[in-house]
């Protein structure tokens, strides 16, 4: 009987800690996702800027179409940049939530 209970617990533990694993797992992947998604965010305002320098050629040199032309792809650009910004601080969010997942399942073996 007690060698029954002992594997019992011995198994409960085994469970967690896999547990504790798999979110471990997950956390890393969302901590890879949110540094892609900065990485695309720099890329994204490196463009911004690109653009914004030449919206201020063309204002320079008076064509002011190209320059608005310019002035809408920058601005475009700084909307996927804080897209991206959001996807990275949600992919933290969930990084962190199964993180404390897996500091849970580890209190409990």
């Amino acid at each position: 009987m007690i060698a029954i209970s002992v594997i019992s617990v011995s198994a409960q533990n085994d469970y967690y800690i896999k547990k504790a694993q798999g979110y471990q797992r997950e956390a890393e992947y969302y901590q890879k996702k949110a540094e892609g998604y900065r990485r695309e965010a720099a890329y994204y305002l490196k463009k911004a800027e690109g653009y914004q320098r030449e919206v201020a050629y063309y204002t320079k040199r008076g064509d002011l179409d190209r320059a608005k032309t310019y002035s809408r792809y920058a601005e475009n650009e700084m909307d996927k940049y804080e897209t991206q910004l959001r996807y990275a601080t949600q992919a933290d969010d969930k990084a962190a939530m199964y993180l404390r997942w897996a500091a849970d399942a580890l209190k409990k073996q």
